[in-house]
């Protein structure tokens, strides 16, 4: 008989390349905690259990997109097991996923981009990090990976190589970021692929590297930010703007307009100002 480890396991390995590390992780811990709740053989387990089990964190307080987290995973992996024959029936299938209000994610007012910009005045590698992220809007695996012949410097565009699940596409940075990449660049002299390097200069830098700073620099400003609080920044200013979302959303890398629209309020309140001044 096929216990739930085992059958976790193979179901961790079916995903591990379609999935990330942490998102794989999350799946498989949600369908362990429901199995520990449920105290049954997973083969058993039924619709209503899922349903007690989500009720369950809802009081504990777990927060909607924490409880749509988990169920995506139950219901990923309920999937698995119908496809793999291991059960006939889905036990998930019909249940929905609790309503999440979508919040603007966090970003950076330009003040205090601003603050941040002067805590790193004369570090010139650490300066080019944070214009490269808020210039482009990139992810931190795009950053580090990023290699100087990806960069167009007369057009001021940078090719992102296609990646797991991601598509090919164009990001454009502004003369500020190129005047600080280049004297990052000039400053460093040496012949290495990588736009930024790891300490031995061995070869790109660790996206850990980035995160530590970024962790330094939480604590310095008393303003809890990541390398991807950078990427909001960039779309949110962008939509005050008054850039369309359809832009922003290609400038991103984003598949669907889904997660663009988070930054709808931005856009139409820029769009009222812009009215306002008109008429």
């Amino acid at each position: 008989m096929i216990t739930s480890e085992i059958y976790l396991q193979q179901f961790k390995d079916e995903y591990s390349f379609r999935l990330t590390g942490e998102t794989l992780y999350q799946y498989k811990l949600a369908v362990e905690q429901l199995i520990t709740y449920c105290n049954k053989p997973f083969s058993e387990i039924n619709s209503r259990d899922i349903r007690k089990w989500m009720f369950s964190l809802e009081l504990k307080e777990y927060k909607a997109v924490t409880v749509k987290t988990k169920l995506a995973g139950i219901k990923l992996f309920f999937k698995y097991c119908v496809e793999d024959g291991f059960i006939t029936k889905d036990p998930v299938k019909n249940i929905p996923f609790p309503e999440v209000e979508d919040k603007l994610p966090f970003y950076l007012q330009r003040d205090e981009l601003f603050q941040l910009r002067q805590l790193v005045k004369g570090k010139l590698e650490q300066r080019a990090v944070i214009e490269m992220l808020y210039a482009t809007g990139v992810r931190i695996k795009e950053l580090v990976e990023m290699k100087i012949e990806d960069i167009n410097w007369q057009e001021r565009m940078i090719t992102i190589p296609k990646g797991k699940r991601k598509k090919e596409r164009i990001v454009l940075f502004t003369r500020e970021c190129e005047a600080h990449l280049k004297t990052y660049l000039d400053e460093r002299g040496d012949n290495l692929p990588f736009v930024f390097v790891n300490t031995t200069k061995t070869g790109f830098m660790c996206t850990r590297t980035v995160q530590n700073k970024f962790t330094t620099y939480s604590k310095k400003l008393g303003i809890y930010m990541t390398p991807h609080t950078l990427r909001h920044t960039f779309a949110a200013h962008l939509a005050m703007k008054g850039m369309p979302l359809e832009c922003i959303q290609v400038l991103l890398g984003h598949n669907g307009p889904h997660q663009t629209q988070l930054y709808a309020r931005l856009y139409h309140q820029a769009r009222k100002v812009i009215y306002d001044q008109w008429m």
